[in-house]
């Protein structure tokens, strides 16, 4: 009886894919992640409250900052790294990986799944959370005497999944190169490169990062006014929108140079047990 002929780089990416999937779908930060969509709730309520109280109240500038300034920028990014990190590096930590580095497939595919899985599911995440918190928004009519747009939510609900992949890479090559990839990740990515997008400096270096891009695409979509853009953008005290450039451009270089980065790492490194982060 003949072996099983092993998958290929594209088979072995999917099914990769697939069973990180299935981890996650058994991971205890649902229940989190649940109660942390009732938060999100409650917040957009009692904000949008708060706003309505006001004579100048505006439905899409409270939630265009609520969504950027928490979901796309807080949530979305720490979900989608913890996600990431459990999954390329959890295999690490129980050692599962000698099974698999056994086996006669790509560790590069093995990378590519991870990512994609991990990416997918931060994307869907991140996009009910975006409706999530418009729904509690809208909650509060006053502030739309039109009735609430929902054009908005699904900007925001893009942003977050196109964020998701950008991150979900980030969490890759941190996870196959660092003993404690969620923190240097939280540190350099959630940290650093935040810092660097809201300062005034070039746009060169601003653009090497995941907020700057991400901020142009979803300036780009919501069309702002100047007080809207410089409560999203504070560097940037006169909007120009000539200023966007190619944002998904940006965000796709970051994503293609941070993977191969990461599956360098990944194919060329010997492991042994790593301690839990």
């Amino acid at each position: 009886m003949s072996a099983p002929r092993p998958l290929g780089f594209v088979a072995t990416v999917v099914e990769s894919a697939r069973q990180t999937a299935l981890r996650l779908r058994h991971h205890r930060v649902w229940t989190l992640v649940l109660l942390g969509a009732a938060v999100l709730y409650g917040i957009a309520w009692l904000v949008g409250y708060q706003v309505g109280r006001r004579t100048e109240a505006d439905g899409v500038s409270a939630y265009c900052n609520l969504a950027w300034w928490l979901q796309a920028t807080v949530v979305t990014p720490w979900l989608t790294l913890y996600l990431g990190v459990q999954a390329l590096h959890g295999g690490l930590e129980d050692r599962t990986f000698q099974y698999l580095f056994l086996r006669p497939v790509s560790r590069v595919a093995l990378l590519l799944g991870n990512w994609l899985a991990v990416g997918a599911v931060s994307a869907v995440v991140g996009a009910v959370g975006s409706c999530v918190l418009f729904a509690g928004m809208a909650d509060n009519r006053d502030l739309w005497p039109d009735g609430p747009d929902w054009r908005y939510a699904g900007d925001f609900a893009a942003a977050c999944a196109v964020a998701a992949f950008a991150y979900a890479a980030a969490a890759m090559a941190f996870s196959a190169y660092f003993r404690r990839p969620l923190v240097w990740a939280a540190f350099f990515v959630v940290g650093l490169q935040q810092v660097v997008a809201n300062l005034p400096i070039s746009a060169g270096l601003r653009s090497a990062t995941i907020t700057d891009p991400l901020r142009r695409f979803v300036l780009d979509r919501i069309e702002p006014n100047q007080r809207l853009a410089r409560e999203l953008w504070p560097a940037e005290l006169n909007f120009d929108p000539e200023t966007i450039g190619a944002p998904l451009q940006d965000l796709a270089w970051f994503v293609l140079v941070t993977l191969a980065l990461g599956a360098l790492v990944y194919a060329r490194t010997e492991y042994d047990a790593r301690a839990r982060d």
